[in-house]
């Protein structure tokens, strides 16, 4: 069993926790590009978010990725709403004034319509991370041939980003039992970075070495045949559903840039 600490995924008997890794990275290629390159202009990305949300409830994980979806797109909107509606090039329909100061139609209509590409592919790639075991993913790259450094490769982020934020509150909690002030005004929190970042980053170059440690122990540089207790269900079903997705990101992709 997986310890909550170490990895975003979730545990469930669901439709989409069963599927191929491969499966759920297809999908997410093709929102990726459907978002940008569908024709309709802000029509697709709402229904693939919709969809995308659906999902989640579905699969029993919609607490989660709301959770992580409003905390990464709000600060994005307090940020990106303004800019563009004061300073985007094609503004000319004034919505609000106050001080001198102008808020645009155009500037908020297209941030707008970024936030929602951002939040569509968001979703869709928290629906992959909480429904896909990081083990099973390493295991599906290795057992299609990739080599055993590149499937770890791009198999630890899953692993190592929830650890981080681990270890960012384990040093938060010792900083504060220390005596440190970590929650007062700006300055006061500009003042607490570094006695929390210092050790954040000499504990990642330590348990870098220690997991190249562990690998090493298990034979991870070893050649010949391989060896899985693990395994990762297939069939010719979800394979032809990849080809099919990768076909028609092909050819959204292909429409954005020739019609």
């Amino acid at each position: 069993m997986h310890s909550p600490s170490l990895t975003l995924y979730t545990e469930g008997a669901s439709w989409l926790h069963s599927r191929h890794p491969f499966s759920k990275l297809a999908y997410l290629l093709l929102i990726a590009v459907a978002v940008y390159c569908a024709p309709g202009a802000w029509i697709p990305d709402a229904a693939l978010l919709v969809l995308n949300v659906a999902l989640a409830a579905w699969c029993g994980i919609l607490p989660a990725v709301w959770k992580l979806s409003w905390r990464t797109m709000l600060p994005l909107a307090l940020f990106m709403l303004p800019i563009h509606g004061l300073l985007f090039p094609g503004n000319h329909t004034q919505v609000y004034t106050v001080q001198g100061i102008t808020l645009y139609a155009e500037g908020l209509h297209f941030a707008g319509i970024v936030l929602l590409q951002l939040a569509t592919i968001l979703t869709a790639s928290l629906l992959f991370v909480f429904t896909t075991h990081p083990a099973d993913y390493i295991t599906s790259l290795t057992q299609a041939g990739w080599p055993p450094f590149v499937a770890y490769l791009m198999g630890s982020p899953l692993l190592m980003l929830p650890a981080m934020r681990a270890r960012t509150a384990t040093i938060q909690a010792a900083q504060r039992a220390r005596g440190l002030d970590s929650e007062g005004g700006l300055m006061g929190r500009i003042r607490a970075l570094p006695p929390l970042v210092t050790p954040l980053v000499l504990g990642a170059f330590s348990e870098i070495e220690q997991r190249a440690i562990a690998l090493e122990l298990r034979g991870f540089s070893a050649t010949g045949p391989r060896t899985s207790l693990r395994e990762v269900a297939d069939s010719s079903l979800q394979r032809t559903a990849r080809k099919a997705m990768l076909a028609l990101s092909l050819g959204l992709a292909a429409y954005a840039v020739f019609a």
